[in-house]
């Protein structure tokens, strides 16, 4: 009998579900293909200053950097002629040689993927950035409640995947990043057929209100991180740094973009696909709240880093190296203290590291925040059969650290 019941109750459910995808969101939604068509007022209205990977300088240099088949979109959710929704899209197009399998190549899937990977070419819609990492793509005010939000998403993500056929088949519509605490709410994507996963966590440091310098911070360490930390910062004191200008980076370019490749070559799944000119832009629309710092090594650039400010936090942005100097001078180790330096100087109350080197991040004070996309196929019958694809999406194995003194860790707040 229970069993019955819950069978009735599942086909009820999925009966309202059916009827919600079959009725158009209660929100007027307005589609741009164009930053420069965004009413900026209208826009800042939804998005605070806080959230400044959202707000027209950072859309800015995307677009601008943005390649000929690459396409941004933007929308504007109205309620009673108020907006109270803002999202962010890019089409990405993902080519075989943007998926790197393992060497051995022995998971089936990646055998799979090797035999089709010279012809596989997808487009994607993706809301949110596809250049970095964390919850960008997505924000409504209090004037709507949840459902009548992602309800309107999931509108748009339609609408824009239609103007989209003119240039080619949108194959997966992708919603990212969502931290634990916002997965309550964008589950309602599921009545959309969206697709759950989970991804690498976004590696975070709290800086303490007491570390008014980089000494207060290693002083936080115990002993043995704190030795380790010093004989890092010894081995690349040989190291020089300069903060560069637009003029400089554009009379760098070559190098520069050479020196990225180094790093993300090394990715094994790429959705982005930006170079130099990217970070050119940066520099020309955030100004001084973009930074790209150059490592020197006998006068020659043999690294760099970027930093990203907006709100209360650092973002630690696009890096790259010459990994054939790496050992030697622990450049990566020495880029990860320095981003921790500036973000205390700046008096900024995050570090945000990203999704990669989790383990080793979390050595230098790191704590994973965990983060949840959604995925849908275009085609309703290859969308049922994603299902189990998602068996074989896995997290990354790793050890978390805590290089702090005993009983002297940061609370685990977002």
């Amino acid at each position: 009998m229970k069993k019955l019941k819950d069978f009735v109750k599942c086909i009820k459910k999925e009966k309202d579900h059916f009827k919600t995808r079959r009725t158009p969101s209660q929100l007027v939604i307005s589609i741009f293909d164009s930053l420069d068509s965004v009413p900026e007022d209208e826009w800042n209205k939804v998005i605070p200053p806080s959230k400044g990977l959202m707000r027209h300088p950072y859309l800015t240099a995307i677009e601008n950097s943005s390649k000929e088949e690459e396409q941004s979109w933007y929308v504007l959710m109205y309620k009673d002629n108020k907006p109270v929704g803002a999202a962010i899209f890019h089409v990405a197009v993902i080519t075989g040689e943007d998926y790197r399998c393992s060497d051995d190549g022995k998971h089936k899937l990646e055998k799979i993927t090797n035999t089709f990977k010279d012809k596989a070419k997808v487009r994607v819609l993706v809301c949110g950035h596809t250049h970095i990492s964390g919850n960008h793509g997505f924000i409504y005010t209090p004037d709507i409640t949840d459902k009548e939000a992602f309800h309107a998403l999931a509108d748009a993500l339609y609408q824009i995947r239609r103007s989209e056929k003119l240039r080619g088949k949108i194959s997966l519509q992708l919603i990212k990043d969502f931290y634990e605490d916002e997965v309550a709410a964008s589950g309602y994507l599921g009545v959309f057929k969206y697709r759950q996963f989970k991804v690498d966590p976004n590696m975070i440091l709290k800086i303490r209100p007491e570390w008014k310098s980089f000494d207060d911070y290693l002083n936080a360490m115990n002993k043995k991180y704190r030795k380790k930390a010093l004989t890092t910062v010894k081995k690349g004191a040989e190291l020089k740094t300069k903060s560069l200008s637009a003029e400089e980076i554009e009379s760098n370019f070559d190098k520069i973009q050479m020196l990225y490749f180094n790093v993300s070559d090394k990715a094994k799944v790429r959705i982005n696909h930006f170079d130099a000119s990217y970070l050119l832009q940066l520099k020309l629309n955030l100004k001084e709240d973009f930074e790209l710092i150059a490592y020197y090594l006998n006068e020659e650039m043999i690294a760099f880093s970027t930093y990203i400010y907006w709100g209360n936090n650092c973002e630690a942005h696009a890096i790259g190296m010459n990994y054939e100097q790496n050992n030697q001078y622990c450049i990566y180790q020495n880029i990860l203290y320095d981003y921790v330096k500036v973000t205390i100087e700046k008096k900024k109350g995050m570090l945000i590291l990203g999704r990669t080197a989790m383990e080793m991040k979390s050595n230098f004070g790191a704590e994973p925040y965990e983060m949840y996309c959604y995925v849908r196929h275009s085609g309703p019958l290859m969308n049922r059969a994603l299902k189990p694809v998602f068996n074989y999406i896995k997290q990354t194995e790793w050890t978390q650290r805590s290089p702090f003194k005993e009983g002297d860790s940061a609370d685990n707040d977002n």
